[in-house]
């Protein structure tokens, strides 16, 4: 396992030379697991403790898309950290209590662990 100067390096588009199959990374609470899925794609898995929060997946040669998975525990650290992750036009939002991913003001809400 090797550790990451900071998270917003967990960003592909943003660090895309960092990219290693079967590679794990540390950055504090946070980990990412750089794969290959069935399609063949390269894809990289985040996660804050233990919980897999979202994936970047390769559209393109060095180009990847996010995809959120879980909105975690809701918490401060779940949003502080995903927002520095996160690409352009996402935000993780957590007000009246209610955890959920944004892109470009459209709201979506997927399954907590």
């Amino acid at each position: 396992m090797g550790e990451c100067m900071r998270q917003s390096d967990m960003n592909p588009n943003l660090s895309g030379a960092w990219w290693r199959e079967s590679s794990e990374r540390i950055c504090g609470k946070w980990t990412y697991l750089d794969s290959v899925d069935d399609g063949g794609y390269r894809v990289r898995y985040i996660r804050h403790h233990g919980t897999t929060m979202g994936l970047f997946r390769e559209v393109e040669p060095d180009k990847w898309c996010f995809v959120p998975l879980s909105t975690g525990w809701g918490s401060a650290s779940d949003q502080q950290g995903m927002n520095k992750i996160m690409p352009s036009g996402w935000r993780y939002r957590r007000n009246n209590n209610t955890p959920r991913y944004v892109y470009c003001n459209v709201v979506m809400f997927v399954g907590v662990d």
